[in-house]
Protein backbone atom coordinates (compact mmCIF):
# COMPACT_ATOMS: atom_id res chain seq x y z
CA UNK A 1 0.00 0.00 0.00
CA UNK A 2 1.27 3.61 -0.79
CA UNK A 3 2.01 5.66 2.05
CA UNK A 4 0.86 9.20 0.80
CA UNK A 5 2.66 12.40 1.91
CA UNK A 6 1.14 14.22 4.04
CA UNK A 7 0.41 18.18 3.66
CA UNK A 8 3.17 20.39 5.52
CA UNK A 9 2.73 23.65 7.06
CA UNK A 10 4.80 25.10 4.50
CA UNK A 11 2.50 23.58 1.56
CA UNK A 12 -0.85 24.85 3.69
CA UNK A 13 0.99 28.30 4.16
CA UNK A 14 1.98 28.36 0.48
CA UNK A 15 -1.41 27.58 -0.54
CA UNK A 16 -3.11 30.18 1.04
CA UNK A 17 -1.06 32.59 -0.64
CA UNK A 18 -2.07 30.94 -3.84
CA UNK A 19 -5.44 30.91 -3.47
CA UNK A 20 -4.83 34.60 -2.71
CA UNK A 21 -4.02 34.84 -6.45
CA UNK A 22 -7.11 32.88 -7.59
CA UNK A 23 -5.28 29.98 -8.56
CA UNK A 24 -6.97 26.44 -7.65
CA UNK A 25 -4.24 24.63 -5.52
CA UNK A 26 -4.16 21.46 -3.40
CA UNK A 27 -2.71 19.98 -0.18
CA UNK A 28 -3.98 16.93 -0.20
CA UNK A 29 -2.39 13.70 -0.36
CA UNK A 30 -3.18 12.02 -3.91
CA UNK A 31 -2.31 15.08 -5.62
CA UNK A 32 1.00 15.57 -3.94
CA UNK A 33 1.90 11.96 -4.34
CA UNK A 34 0.05 12.39 -8.17
CA UNK A 35 3.04 15.18 -8.21
CA UNK A 36 5.60 13.13 -6.68
CA UNK A 37 7.02 11.74 -10.10
CA UNK A 38 6.83 10.58 -13.59
CA UNK A 39 7.35 7.50 -15.60
CA UNK A 40 10.96 7.13 -14.70
CA UNK A 41 11.05 3.88 -14.03
CA UNK A 42 13.43 4.18 -11.04
CA UNK A 43 10.01 6.32 -9.69
CA UNK A 44 8.15 3.54 -10.85
CA UNK A 45 10.37 1.11 -8.00
CA UNK A 46 9.25 3.84 -5.72
CA UNK A 47 5.69 3.38 -6.38
CA UNK A 48 6.08 -0.33 -6.30
CA UNK A 49 7.71 -0.08 -2.29
CA UNK A 50 5.05 2.37 -1.89
CA UNK A 51 6.46 5.83 -1.26
CA UNK A 52 7.26 9.48 -2.50
CA UNK A 53 10.73 10.59 -1.15
CA UNK A 54 10.19 13.94 -3.50
CA UNK A 55 6.59 15.31 -2.96
CA UNK A 56 5.76 19.01 -3.56
CA UNK A 57 4.59 21.48 -0.64
CA UNK A 58 1.52 22.01 -2.85
CA UNK A 59 0.32 21.57 -6.25
CA UNK A 60 -1.57 24.62 -8.11
CA UNK A 61 -3.39 24.79 -11.79
CA UNK A 62 -2.61 28.25 -13.07
CA UNK A 63 -5.27 29.00 -16.02
CA UNK A 64 -3.79 31.83 -17.76
CA UNK A 65 -0.28 32.61 -18.30
CA UNK A 66 -0.98 35.74 -15.77
CA UNK A 67 -1.38 33.31 -13.58
CA UNK A 68 1.63 31.45 -14.04
CA UNK A 69 3.49 34.43 -14.19
CA UNK A 70 2.05 35.59 -10.68
CA UNK A 71 2.77 31.67 -9.16
CA UNK A 72 6.79 32.24 -10.56
CA UNK A 73 7.45 36.12 -9.21
CA UNK A 74 5.57 35.07 -5.72
CA UNK A 75 7.78 31.61 -5.69
CA UNK A 76 11.41 33.66 -6.79
CA UNK A 77 10.66 36.23 -3.87
CA UNK A 78 11.04 33.68 -1.39
CA UNK A 79 12.63 31.33 -2.92
CA UNK A 80 10.62 28.30 -3.26
CA UNK A 81 10.94 25.73 -6.38
CA UNK A 82 8.61 25.82 -8.93
CA UNK A 83 8.31 22.72 -11.33
CA UNK A 84 6.57 22.60 -14.39
CA UNK A 85 4.24 19.67 -14.88
CA UNK A 86 2.66 18.23 -18.41
CA UNK A 87 1.04 14.98 -18.23
CA UNK A 88 3.94 12.95 -16.06
CA UNK A 89 4.44 10.65 -19.26
CA UNK A 90 8.61 11.51 -19.14
CA UNK A 91 10.78 8.92 -18.41
CA UNK A 92 13.81 10.71 -17.04
CA UNK A 93 12.92 11.99 -13.55
CA UNK A 94 12.75 15.90 -14.81
CA UNK A 95 9.41 16.66 -13.03
CA UNK A 96 10.39 15.20 -9.80
CA UNK A 97 10.44 17.80 -7.40
CA UNK A 98 13.56 17.34 -5.13
CA UNK A 99 13.32 19.82 -3.51
CA UNK A 100 9.55 20.50 -3.04
CA UNK A 101 7.93 23.58 -3.82
CA UNK A 102 5.17 24.00 -5.89
CA UNK A 103 4.45 21.92 -8.75
CA UNK A 104 2.88 23.52 -11.59
CA UNK A 105 0.48 21.49 -13.16
CA UNK A 106 -0.25 23.29 -16.39
CA UNK A 107 -2.85 20.96 -17.91
CA UNK A 108 -5.51 23.68 -17.96
CA UNK A 109 -3.51 26.00 -20.41
CA UNK A 110 -5.18 24.42 -23.75
CA UNK A 111 -5.98 27.88 -25.48
CA UNK A 112 -6.83 29.39 -27.18
CA UNK A 113 -6.30 27.39 -29.87
CA UNK A 114 -6.09 28.55 -33.26
CA UNK A 115 -5.34 26.67 -36.69
CA UNK A 116 -4.24 28.17 -40.15
CA UNK A 117 -3.91 25.36 -42.40
CA UNK A 118 -3.13 28.13 -45.35
CA UNK A 119 -0.51 29.83 -43.43
CA UNK A 120 0.79 26.13 -42.39
CA UNK A 121 0.42 27.18 -38.59
CA UNK A 122 -1.32 26.49 -35.07
CA UNK A 123 -0.93 28.10 -32.19
CA UNK A 124 -2.04 25.85 -28.89
CA UNK A 125 -1.83 25.61 -25.50
CA UNK A 126 1.38 24.08 -23.86
CA UNK A 127 -1.15 22.10 -21.50
CA UNK A 128 -3.05 20.62 -24.53
CA UNK A 129 -3.20 16.55 -24.67
CA UNK A 130 -0.99 15.47 -27.79
CA UNK A 131 -3.25 13.34 -29.52
CA UNK A 132 -6.41 15.92 -28.61
CA UNK A 133 -4.13 18.27 -30.53
CA UNK A 134 -3.80 15.68 -33.44
CA UNK A 135 -7.38 15.17 -33.78
CA UNK A 136 -8.81 19.02 -33.66
CA UNK A 137 -5.83 19.40 -36.52
CA UNK A 138 -7.25 16.48 -38.92
CA UNK A 139 -10.96 18.23 -38.34
CA UNK A 140 -9.68 20.81 -39.91
CA UNK A 141 -7.57 18.84 -42.60
CA UNK A 142 -4.24 19.22 -40.82
CA UNK A 143 -1.53 17.09 -38.71
CA UNK A 144 1.17 18.27 -36.91
CA UNK A 145 3.25 15.04 -38.44
CA UNK A 146 4.20 14.56 -34.44
CA UNK A 147 3.25 11.01 -32.94
CA UNK A 148 5.66 9.78 -30.22
CA UNK A 149 4.93 6.70 -28.48
CA UNK A 150 3.73 8.82 -25.70
CA UNK A 151 1.21 10.78 -27.41
CA UNK A 152 -2.00 9.75 -26.08
CA UNK A 153 -0.50 10.78 -22.14
CA UNK A 154 1.76 13.81 -22.99
CA UNK A 155 1.27 17.51 -23.62
CA UNK A 156 2.47 19.94 -25.88
CA UNK A 157 4.35 21.92 -23.67
CA UNK A 158 5.85 18.47 -22.45
CA UNK A 159 7.30 17.70 -26.16
CA UNK A 160 8.67 21.12 -26.08
CA UNK A 161 10.40 21.12 -22.48
CA UNK A 162 12.33 17.63 -23.65
CA UNK A 163 12.87 18.12 -27.35
CA UNK A 164 10.44 15.22 -28.25
CA UNK A 165 10.58 13.16 -31.46
CA UNK A 166 7.57 11.79 -32.93
CA UNK A 167 7.93 8.29 -35.25
CA UNK A 168 7.48 10.56 -38.44
CA UNK A 169 10.57 12.34 -37.79
CA UNK A 170 12.13 11.87 -40.76
CA UNK A 171 10.04 13.52 -42.84
CA UNK A 172 8.45 15.87 -40.10
CA UNK A 173 11.15 16.61 -37.87
CA UNK A 174 11.54 16.82 -34.09
CA UNK A 175 9.90 19.38 -32.51
CA UNK A 176 11.73 21.33 -32.27
CA UNK A 177 11.76 21.82 -36.34
CA UNK A 178 8.23 22.13 -35.66
CA UNK A 179 8.02 25.39 -33.45
CA UNK A 180 7.87 28.80 -34.49
CA UNK A 181 7.73 30.62 -31.45
CA UNK A 182 6.84 30.47 -28.29
CA UNK A 183 5.31 31.98 -24.96
CA UNK A 184 7.20 31.44 -21.79
CA UNK A 185 7.67 32.65 -18.11
CA UNK A 186 11.23 33.31 -17.01
CA UNK A 187 12.42 33.07 -12.96
CA UNK A 188 11.65 36.55 -12.74
CA UNK A 189 7.72 36.22 -13.20
CA UNK A 190 8.06 37.94 -16.27
CA UNK A 191 6.36 36.88 -19.48
CA UNK A 192 8.32 36.20 -22.53
CA UNK A 193 7.28 36.06 -26.36
CA UNK A 194 9.52 35.30 -29.31
CA UNK A 195 9.03 36.28 -32.75
CA UNK A 196 8.56 33.63 -35.47
CA UNK A 197 11.79 32.59 -36.61
CA UNK A 198 14.50 32.79 -38.28
CA UNK A 199 15.45 35.18 -35.59
CA UNK A 200 18.09 37.46 -35.84
CA UNK A 201 21.13 36.87 -33.77
CA UNK A 202 20.92 33.80 -31.41
CA UNK A 203 17.65 32.18 -31.27
CA UNK A 204 15.54 32.29 -27.65
CA UNK A 205 13.03 29.70 -28.86
CA UNK A 206 15.95 27.67 -29.24
CA UNK A 207 17.35 27.89 -25.95
CA UNK A 208 14.17 27.59 -24.54
CA UNK A 209 13.29 24.30 -26.09
CA UNK A 210 14.75 21.42 -24.23
CA UNK A 211 15.70 23.36 -21.44
CA UNK A 212 12.62 20.60 -19.01
CA UNK A 213 11.41 23.36 -17.15
CA UNK A 214 15.10 24.83 -15.68
CA UNK A 215 15.41 28.19 -17.66
CA UNK A 216 11.33 29.24 -18.41
CA UNK A 217 8.30 27.90 -18.17
CA UNK A 218 6.60 27.76 -21.95
CA UNK A 219 2.70 28.15 -21.56
CA UNK A 220 2.39 28.11 -25.60
CA UNK A 221 3.85 27.87 -28.48
CA UNK A 222 3.15 28.46 -32.72
CA UNK A 223 3.88 25.36 -34.66
CA UNK A 224 4.26 24.60 -37.90
CA UNK A 225 1.42 22.44 -40.10
CA UNK A 226 1.23 20.49 -42.34
CA UNK A 227 -1.94 19.54 -44.82
CA UNK A 228 -2.80 15.72 -44.25
CA UNK A 229 -1.52 13.31 -46.08
CA UNK A 230 -4.41 11.00 -47.99
CA UNK A 231 -2.22 8.33 -48.38
CA UNK A 232 0.80 5.81 -47.79
CA UNK A 233 3.14 3.55 -48.75
CA UNK A 234 4.10 0.75 -46.21
CA UNK A 235 6.42 -2.32 -46.87
CA UNK A 236 8.21 -4.78 -44.41
CA UNK A 237 11.82 -5.42 -46.19
CA UNK A 238 14.17 -8.27 -44.19
CA UNK A 239 17.31 -8.12 -44.27
CA UNK A 240 20.48 -11.34 -43.50
CA UNK A 241 21.88 -9.24 -40.60
CA UNK A 242 21.82 -5.12 -39.27
CA UNK A 243 24.39 -4.37 -40.42
CA UNK A 244 22.98 -4.70 -43.63
CA UNK A 245 20.10 -2.90 -43.00
CA UNK A 246 22.01 0.18 -41.23
CA UNK A 247 23.74 0.08 -44.50
CA UNK A 248 20.33 0.67 -46.30
CA UNK A 249 18.68 3.06 -43.95
CA UNK A 250 21.87 5.54 -44.58
CA UNK A 251 21.78 5.58 -48.17
CA UNK A 252 18.19 6.02 -48.01
CA UNK A 253 18.56 9.08 -46.33
CA UNK A 254 21.33 10.00 -48.33
CA UNK A 255 19.67 9.54 -51.00
CA UNK A 256 17.37 12.76 -50.54
CA UNK A 257 14.67 10.53 -50.03
CA UNK A 258 12.44 11.18 -46.84
CA UNK A 259 10.74 8.34 -45.51
CA UNK A 260 7.28 9.03 -43.06
CA UNK A 261 8.74 6.11 -41.56
CA UNK A 262 12.29 3.95 -41.25
CA UNK A 263 12.33 2.07 -38.48
CA UNK A 264 14.98 -1.06 -38.14
CA UNK A 265 15.13 -3.65 -35.54
CA UNK A 266 17.72 -5.85 -34.33
CA UNK A 267 17.29 -9.61 -34.08
CA UNK A 268 15.35 -9.93 -31.17
CA UNK A 269 13.12 -7.27 -31.60
CA UNK A 270 12.55 -8.48 -35.36
CA UNK A 271 10.99 -11.20 -33.89
CA UNK A 272 8.97 -9.32 -31.46
CA UNK A 273 8.27 -6.30 -33.94
CA UNK A 274 7.78 -8.86 -37.03
CA UNK A 275 6.45 -11.64 -35.62
CA UNK A 276 2.95 -12.83 -37.37
CA UNK A 277 1.16 -14.85 -35.44
CA UNK A 278 3.66 -14.91 -32.69
CA UNK A 279 4.45 -11.39 -32.12
CA UNK A 280 4.67 -10.04 -28.27
CA UNK A 281 3.87 -6.79 -29.61
CA UNK A 282 1.06 -6.87 -31.22
CA UNK A 283 -0.30 -8.70 -27.50
CA UNK A 284 -0.36 -12.37 -28.88
CA UNK A 285 1.37 -14.78 -27.63
CA UNK A 286 3.61 -17.36 -29.52
CA UNK A 287 2.47 -20.72 -30.57
CA UNK A 288 4.51 -23.69 -29.43
CA UNK A 289 7.08 -21.41 -28.89
CA UNK A 290 7.39 -20.61 -32.62
CA UNK A 291 7.65 -16.97 -34.56
CA UNK A 292 6.90 -16.21 -37.39
CA UNK A 293 8.29 -14.45 -40.12
CA UNK A 294 6.10 -13.07 -43.01
CA UNK A 295 6.40 -14.95 -45.49
CA UNK A 296 9.01 -17.25 -43.93
CA UNK A 297 9.66 -20.41 -41.48
CA UNK A 298 8.73 -20.68 -37.75
CA UNK A 299 11.27 -19.63 -35.70
CA UNK A 300 11.98 -21.66 -32.22
CA UNK A 301 12.69 -19.43 -29.45
CA UNK A 302 14.80 -20.71 -26.68
CA UNK A 303 12.60 -20.91 -23.34
CA UNK A 304 14.08 -18.44 -21.21
CA UNK A 305 13.78 -15.77 -23.81
CA UNK A 306 10.36 -16.55 -24.31
CA UNK A 307 9.77 -16.12 -20.14
CA UNK A 308 10.88 -12.53 -21.01
CA UNK A 309 9.42 -11.44 -23.93
CA UNK A 310 5.96 -12.97 -23.29
CA UNK A 311 6.07 -11.45 -19.63
CA UNK A 312 5.95 -14.27 -17.71
CA UNK A 313 4.73 -15.58 -13.66
CA UNK A 314 7.47 -14.06 -11.34
CA UNK A 315 9.63 -17.26 -10.64
CA UNK A 316 10.55 -18.20 -14.44
CA UNK A 317 10.86 -14.57 -15.12
CA UNK A 318 12.50 -14.53 -11.65
CA UNK A 319 15.06 -17.43 -13.04
CA UNK A 320 15.86 -16.13 -16.72
CA UNK A 321 16.27 -12.14 -15.76
CA UNK A 322 19.00 -13.11 -12.95
CA UNK A 323 20.84 -14.75 -15.77
CA UNK A 324 21.31 -11.62 -18.11
CA UNK A 325 24.38 -12.78 -19.58
CA UNK A 326 23.22 -16.01 -20.13
CA UNK A 327 20.15 -14.19 -21.67
CA UNK A 328 21.87 -12.19 -24.25
CA UNK A 329 24.08 -14.86 -25.64
CA UNK A 330 20.92 -16.79 -26.55
CA UNK A 331 19.78 -13.51 -28.20
CA UNK A 332 23.20 -13.82 -30.39
CA UNK A 333 22.10 -17.23 -31.28
CA UNK A 334 19.24 -16.62 -32.70
CA UNK A 335 19.09 -16.10 -36.57
CA UNK A 336 20.66 -12.33 -37.61
CA UNK A 337 17.72 -11.74 -39.71
CA UNK A 338 16.76 -8.19 -39.27
CA UNK A 339 13.63 -6.00 -40.20
CA UNK A 340 13.06 -2.53 -41.57
CA UNK A 341 9.64 -0.67 -41.44
CA UNK A 342 9.81 1.65 -44.30
CA UNK A 343 6.63 4.08 -45.40
CA UNK A 344 6.00 6.83 -47.40
CA UNK A 345 3.19 9.34 -47.19
CA UNK A 346 1.53 12.01 -49.75
CA UNK A 347 -1.67 12.51 -52.16
CA UNK A 348 -0.43 10.89 -55.21
CA UNK A 349 -0.26 7.07 -55.85
CA UNK A 350 2.66 7.63 -59.00
CA UNK A 351 4.70 9.87 -56.26
CA UNK A 352 4.47 7.64 -53.32
CA UNK A 353 4.71 4.55 -55.80
CA UNK A 354 8.31 6.35 -57.29
CA UNK A 355 9.40 7.29 -53.95
CA UNK A 356 8.81 3.94 -52.39
CA UNK A 357 10.60 1.77 -55.42
CA UNK A 358 13.95 4.23 -55.32
CA UNK A 359 13.99 3.09 -51.55
CA UNK A 360 13.01 -0.59 -52.15
CA UNK A 361 16.15 -0.40 -55.07
CA UNK A 362 18.50 0.84 -52.40
CA UNK A 363 17.52 -1.53 -49.68
CA UNK A 364 17.93 -4.43 -52.55
CA UNK A 365 21.87 -3.32 -53.13
CA UNK A 366 22.12 -4.09 -49.47
CA UNK A 367 20.33 -7.81 -49.93
CA UNK A 368 17.23 -6.69 -48.67
CA UNK A 369 14.19 -8.02 -49.17
CA UNK A 370 10.49 -6.89 -49.69
CA UNK A 371 8.01 -8.67 -47.21
CA UNK A 372 4.97 -7.14 -49.17
CA UNK A 373 3.19 -4.33 -47.23
CA UNK A 374 1.69 -6.43 -44.25
CA UNK A 375 4.32 -5.51 -41.98
CA UNK A 376 4.33 -2.21 -42.09
CA UNK A 377 0.40 -2.12 -41.93
CA UNK A 378 0.73 -4.51 -38.90
CA UNK A 379 3.08 -2.21 -37.16
CA UNK A 380 0.65 1.21 -37.96
CA UNK A 381 -1.92 -0.31 -36.31
CA UNK A 382 -0.02 -1.69 -33.00
CA UNK A 383 2.69 1.29 -33.26
CA UNK A 384 1.51 2.49 -29.63
CA UNK A 385 1.22 -0.37 -27.88
CA UNK A 386 4.15 -1.47 -26.74
CA UNK A 387 5.20 1.39 -24.44
CA UNK A 388 1.80 0.04 -21.99
CA UNK A 389 2.76 -3.60 -21.91
CA UNK A 390 5.65 -3.12 -19.34
CA UNK A 391 3.53 -3.07 -16.28
CA UNK A 392 3.38 -7.02 -15.93
CA UNK A 393 6.88 -7.28 -16.09
CA UNK A 394 7.39 -4.41 -13.05
CA UNK A 395 5.05 -6.61 -11.08
CA UNK A 396 6.76 -9.59 -11.92
CA UNK A 397 9.55 -7.95 -9.92
CA UNK A 398 11.52 -6.54 -13.17
CA UNK A 399 12.50 -3.26 -13.86
CA UNK A 400 11.76 -1.72 -17.81
CA UNK A 401 13.86 1.28 -19.01
CA UNK A 402 14.58 2.30 -22.60
CA UNK A 403 17.48 4.57 -23.41
CA UNK A 404 17.51 6.56 -26.81
CA UNK A 405 21.01 8.15 -28.06
CA UNK A 406 22.01 9.08 -30.76
CA UNK A 407 25.19 9.38 -33.34
CA UNK A 408 26.86 9.77 -36.76
CA UNK A 409 26.13 7.01 -39.39
CA UNK A 410 30.16 5.85 -38.95
CA UNK A 411 30.34 5.16 -35.05
CA UNK A 412 26.30 3.67 -35.37
CA UNK A 413 27.64 0.21 -35.18
CA UNK A 414 30.24 0.60 -32.83
CA UNK A 415 27.76 2.67 -30.38
CA UNK A 416 25.21 -0.81 -30.76
CA UNK A 417 27.83 -2.84 -29.88
CA UNK A 418 29.46 -1.27 -26.78
CA UNK A 419 26.56 -0.46 -25.32
CA UNK A 420 25.14 -4.24 -25.96
CA UNK A 421 28.65 -5.29 -24.29
CA UNK A 422 28.18 -2.68 -21.70
CA UNK A 423 25.04 -4.12 -20.80
CA UNK A 424 24.61 -7.38 -21.24
CA UNK A 425 25.65 -8.45 -16.84
CA UNK A 426 23.11 -6.07 -16.02
CA UNK A 427 19.85 -6.75 -18.25
CA UNK A 428 18.68 -8.37 -21.19
CA UNK A 429 18.84 -5.96 -24.00
CA UNK A 430 17.33 -5.08 -27.66
CA UNK A 431 17.32 -2.47 -29.71
CA UNK A 432 15.94 -0.51 -33.22
CA UNK A 433 16.73 2.30 -35.09
CA UNK A 434 14.66 4.76 -35.80
CA UNK A 435 14.83 8.93 -36.21
CA UNK A 436 17.41 8.63 -39.16
CA UNK A 437 18.80 11.77 -40.87
CA UNK A 438 21.36 12.80 -43.52
CA UNK A 439 23.83 12.79 -40.76
CA UNK A 440 23.41 9.63 -38.66
CA UNK A 441 20.64 7.86 -36.92
CA UNK A 442 19.10 7.48 -33.30
CA UNK A 443 19.17 3.47 -31.19
CA UNK A 444 16.44 3.17 -29.05
CA UNK A 445 17.73 0.02 -26.37
CA UNK A 446 15.36 -1.85 -24.63
CA UNK A 447 17.02 -2.95 -21.22
CA UNK A 448 14.99 -5.53 -18.89
CA UNK A 449 16.40 -6.13 -15.45
CA UNK A 450 15.92 -7.88 -12.29
CA UNK A 451 14.39 -5.51 -9.48
CA UNK A 452 13.54 -7.80 -6.92
CA UNK A 453 9.98 -9.39 -6.46
CA UNK A 454 9.96 -7.80 -2.91
CA UNK A 455 10.18 -4.56 -3.64
CA UNK A 456 7.18 -3.37 -1.95
CA UNK A 457 8.10 -5.17 1.67
CA UNK A 458 10.89 -3.78 2.82
CA UNK A 459 13.28 -0.64 2.24
CA UNK A 460 16.38 -2.61 1.93
CA UNK A 461 14.75 -4.18 -1.30
CA UNK A 462 14.11 -0.92 -2.83
CA UNK A 463 17.69 0.27 -2.34
CA UNK A 464 18.83 -3.16 -3.84
CA UNK A 465 16.46 -2.35 -6.43
CA UNK A 466 17.77 1.04 -7.10
CA UNK A 467 21.27 -0.14 -6.62
CA UNK A 468 20.87 -2.59 -9.71
CA UNK A 469 18.77 -0.33 -11.66
CA UNK A 470 21.70 2.63 -11.31
CA UNK A 471 25.17 0.04 -12.16
CA UNK A 472 22.94 -0.83 -15.42
CA UNK A 473 22.42 2.82 -16.62
CA UNK A 474 25.77 3.89 -15.66
CA UNK A 475 27.20 1.70 -17.51
CA UNK A 476 25.43 1.95 -20.33
CA UNK A 477 25.85 6.07 -20.22
CA UNK A 478 29.47 5.12 -19.69
CA UNK A 479 29.34 3.28 -23.31
CA UNK A 480 27.35 6.21 -25.10
CA UNK A 481 29.77 8.65 -23.61
CA UNK A 482 32.52 6.17 -24.37
CA UNK A 483 31.34 6.23 -28.02
CA UNK A 484 31.48 9.98 -28.23
CA UNK A 485 27.53 9.72 -29.05
CA UNK A 486 24.62 12.30 -27.54
CA UNK A 487 23.44 11.26 -24.42
CA UNK A 488 19.85 11.77 -25.44
CA UNK A 489 17.68 12.26 -28.83
CA UNK A 490 14.21 12.48 -27.39
CA UNK A 491 13.88 11.79 -23.73
CA UNK A 492 15.78 14.48 -22.10
CA UNK A 493 18.28 13.99 -19.28
CA UNK A 494 16.10 14.79 -16.40
CA UNK A 495 17.86 13.33 -13.48
CA UNK A 496 18.30 9.75 -15.29
CA UNK A 497 21.39 11.51 -17.07
CA UNK A 498 22.50 14.64 -15.98
CA UNK A 499 25.70 13.26 -13.88
CA UNK A 500 27.07 12.64 -17.50
CA UNK A 501 25.83 16.12 -19.32
CA UNK A 502 29.67 17.50 -18.58
CA UNK A 503 30.96 14.46 -20.56
CA UNK A 504 29.31 16.12 -23.81
CA UNK A 505 29.41 19.66 -23.38
CA UNK A 506 32.68 19.76 -21.31
CA UNK A 507 32.96 23.56 -21.14
CA UNK A 508 29.87 24.17 -22.16
CA UNK A 509 28.83 23.58 -19.10
CA UNK A 510 29.96 27.21 -18.00
CA UNK A 511 27.76 28.75 -20.64
CA UNK A 512 24.57 26.64 -19.52
CA UNK A 513 25.16 27.75 -16.16
CA UNK A 514 25.41 31.38 -17.14
CA UNK A 515 22.16 30.96 -19.52
CA UNK A 516 20.62 29.77 -16.37
CA UNK A 517 21.51 32.51 -13.80
CA UNK A 518 20.09 34.69 -16.65
CA UNK A 519 16.81 33.19 -16.97
CA UNK A 520 16.25 32.11 -13.65
CA UNK A 521 18.43 34.13 -10.72
CA UNK A 522 16.58 32.81 -8.07
CA UNK A 523 17.26 29.58 -9.13
CA UNK A 524 13.98 28.30 -8.32
CA UNK A 525 13.20 26.78 -11.93
CA UNK A 526 13.00 22.79 -11.78
CA UNK A 527 15.99 22.82 -9.21
CA UNK A 528 18.44 19.84 -8.90
CA UNK A 529 17.85 19.00 -12.97
CA UNK A 530 20.68 19.59 -15.69
CA UNK A 531 23.32 20.47 -13.44
CA UNK A 532 22.45 24.11 -13.58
Amino acid sequence: MTRLPTATARGKALARDLQGLNVQVSCEPPDLWAMSRDCWPRSLLWTKAGVAPHPPDVVAWPADVEQVAAIVKLAAERQIAVVPFGAGSGVCGGTVPVRGGIALDLKKLTGPLKIELEKRTAEVGAGLNGQRFEELLNAEGATLGHFPSSIYCSTVGGWLAARSAGQLSSRYGKIEDMVLSIEAVDGTGAIVRTLDGPSAGPDLTQLVVGSEGTLAVITSARLRIWPRPRKQWLRGIRFPGVQDGMRALRSIMRSGLRPAVARLYDPLDTLLAGGGAGSARDGRSPKGGAFQWSGGAALQVPQPLKWVVEGAQAEALKIALKAPTLLNRLVDALPAASLMILGFEGDSDLDLDGEGEAALALCRAEKGADLGPSPGERWLANRYKISYRQSPLFSAGAFVDTMEVATTWDRLDVLYGNVRRAVQNHAFVLAHFSHAYLEGCSIYFTMIGWAGENVGDAEGDLEEAESRYDACWKAALNAVADTGATLSHHHGIGLAKQVFLPREHGEGMRQLRALKKAFDPSGILNPGKLLL
